[in-house]
């Protein structure tokens, strides 16, 4: 690894002016006409949104929350035009195999600190620093902290890998990504096996093609739930691979709007039993709202979805590096093994007994422990 020059300030500008706008936007909110007893049946509770909503503009400390990230290791890179901001954790042990990480939506880098900080430095958390690796977590293009996303051309997993070896000068790294993230590092691997020792995943590409007859009735099972699912959960996903730009300028505009498609996904998503509060506290709730709506990045981070559904993005064909699986049970999907095989060379395939979707918040302590157990095979 090249030598690392100092941890850069929070690549995050807020000032005054900002935080009065957002305020007043949230003073002034215009709210619809609430239905009467649909609670979160037909979308966000009205009552839960209020709540939030005037929680952010009367109770939030911003200033708390931005020292707590400017603490954090920021760095930055220019990848080919590209400007990539991402976190670097130092291993408190050399000698262990990088991992870069990469996360899903609606999320940013800030959900996966907790994971890192596990994975480089055990020792504060009760483990053998013997297992430390360095990890680093980029902010996805388009997303919080690196809002601008390069052309349509340019792949992600491209710049992830320039990254780590062009840049950062590592020979050989694994991967981990849920959600967008999976898809990312499923490219990584499917494009650079010579680099990429193994890849730990939270989500699975379907397989590029396959012989119907040859299903189990366990795979039939998990087509017909995400069929359900689709029909029920799905229609944001259709939003915004067809039409986000009709979309993106309402919830650029409005705050309680923006934090309505964000709540209601942690609520619908997470291991919660529909009580949000259990797994995600206001102030992590609205931390992750105002990144978003400072970085004005809520528009731009439904660009992958229009640019996989239009056909721009690389499909996974086949991943032949070592490659581990962990499903939490509230998450999307959970694919059976078999499933997972058709596309990947599965070496791992573990099944957590809690959490969902944004796992590495909601239990950061299993899936630090099951990507660890997965680097010391590689």
């Amino acid at each position: 690894m090249k030598n690392m020059p100092p941890p850069l300030p929070l690549p995050l500008s807020v000032n005054e002016e900002d935080l009065a706008d957002l305020q007043r936007r949230l003073r002034d909110t215009r709210w619809s006409t609430p239905w009467p007893s649909t609670s979160w049946e037909a979308g966000t509770d009205h009552d839960e949104l209020r709540r939030l909503v005037t929680y952010w503009s009367e109770e939030f400390d911003w200033e708390t929350q931005r020292r707590r990230m400017a603490e954090l290791p920021w760095q930055a890179a220019d990848i080919g035009g590209a400007a990539i901001t991402y976190l670097s954790f130092d291993a408190e042990r050399q000698g262990g195999l990088p991992i870069v990480l990469t996360n899903g939506w609606p999320s940013s880098v800030l959900e996966l600190v907790d994971v890192a900080q596990r994975l480089a430095t055990p020792s504060q958390f009760g483990g053998d620093p013997a297992d430390a690796v360095t990890v680093v977590v980029p902010a996805l293009p388009g997303l919080p902290f690196s809002p601008q996303r390069p052309t349509m051309t340019e792949q992600t997993h491209e710049l992830w890998h320039s990254l780590m070896t062009d840049y950062l000068g590592f020979t050989r790294y694994a991967a981990h990504g849920g959600d967008l993230g999976a898809g990312i590092t499923s490219r990584l691997a499917q494009a650079h096996p010579e680099a990429v020792a193994g890849i730990h995943l939270l989500a699975v590409a379907a397989p590029h093609e396959y012989d119907p007859s040859t299903l189990s009735t366990e795979e039939r099972e998990h087509l017909a739930r995400v069929e359900a699912w689709v029909a029920t959960e799905g229609a944001y996903q259709h939003q915004q691979q067809t039409r986000p730009l009709t979309l993106a300028p309402a919830l650029s505009d409005s705050p309680a709007g923006l934090l309505s498609w964000i709540l209601e996904k942690h609520r619908a998503w997470s291991d919660c039993d529909g009580d949000v509060s259990r797994r995600f506290s206001d102030d992590y709730l609205i931390t992750l709202a105002s990144v978003y709506w400072f970085t004005n990045s809520i528009g731009t981070s439904f660009r992958p979805y229009y640019e996989f559904a239009a056909g721009f993005t690389t499909r996974v064909d086949r991943v032949d590096v070592p490659t581990a699986v962990a499903l939490f049970p509230r998450d999307l999907s959970s694919p059976p093994r078999r499933w997972a095989e058709r596309t990947y060379n599965i070496r791992r395939y573990t099944t957590m007994a809690r959490g969902g979707h944004f796992a590495p918040h909601e239990e950061p302590e299993l899936l630090a422990d099951d990507i660890r157990e997965f680097l010391r095979t590689l």
